[in-house]
Formats: C-alpha cells, structure tokens, sequence
C-alpha cells in the first residue's frame, strides 16, 4: 500500500513538473528574441578556441612513427617554439646512429588545428591536441596501414 501511494506521489509530482516546465519554457522563448542583438536570434556565437590559442602548445614532444616493412620505425623528437620555429630530430631505427637535425618554421591552418613544418621538415603535418601531436598524411588526413594509436608523439615533461 505504501509504495502504491507512493508511486501516485510521483507520477502526481512528474505531472505538475512538467506543466510548469513549459510555462517556463514558453515565457523563455517569448523573451528571448527581445533580449538577444538584433539579427543574432538563430546565430550562435563562434567558438574561438582551438589548439592554437587554448593549448599549451610549445614544447618537446617524441615518439617511433611506423615506416615501411623491414624498418624497426622512425624516432622523431620535435620542439615547438612560440615564434612557430622547430627543431626535428630524425632518427631511423637499426639504420642510423645519430639522429639528424633539422630546423625551421611551421604554419598553422586555418582552423588553428594543424601545424605544417615547411620544406626543410618535408612538410609534415601534425594535429595539436593536450600534450600530444598526431602524425597526419599530406593532405591532413589520419595516416592508414599501422593502428592509430602508433602515430602520435607524447609532449616531454
């Protein structure tokens, strides 16, 4: 018997709830057009954060990128500096001892979502994301052939 009353409670609290709801929620839209600027009443506000001005960005990252079969993988170290200059670090593994130094200026896209290294970094791309980049192909698209997770490059502490 109690859990019928209950039950009643409820279902009587959810009923009235929701009539007030939209009462509320008319009220709201017969005022919002008056309280919004003029011509702004469909338009939302652009998002203005992206990787380049919300992460922080600057910094060394490192990881072994997939190559080619018979290639034990590609160590990449790379430094971003505020100025959008780098320093790459190259090395491929089981064939070279030293890894090789190459400097230069990245571009950010449009979006503030992927930096390209210039001609002398072979104009690779990377999506910025917290504290990590993602290798991209030439066209900003997800590398294919090895998993995914093998393309990124972890930020050093």
């Amino acid at each position: 018997m109690k859990y019928l009353q209950l039950i009643c409670l409820f279902a009587l609290l959810g009923l009235t709830a929701c009539k007030d709801g939209k009462n509320a929620a008319d009220a709201q839209n017969k005022l919002a057009p008056s309280a919004e600027a003029p011509g702004l009443e469909n338009d939302k506000a652009p998002d203005m954060h992206n990787s380049e001005n919300a992460l922080d960005w600057p910094g060394k990252y490192s990881g072994v990128l997939p190559c080619w079969e018979g290639c034990d993988g590609y160590k990449h170290v790379i430094e971003l500096h505020n100025d959008n200059s780098y320093v790459l670090w190259l090395q491929q593994l089981g064939q070279e001892k030293e890894p090789r130094e190459i400097k230069g200026s990245f571009t950010w896209n449009e979006e503030g979502t992927i930096i390209t290294l210039d001609a002398e970094g072979d104009h690779l791309k990377f999506r910025v994301m917290e504290n990590m980049l993602k290798k991209l192909d030439k066209f900003g698209n997800e590398e294919q052939g090895a998993p995914q997770a093998r393309y990124f490059l972890h930020k050093v502490l």
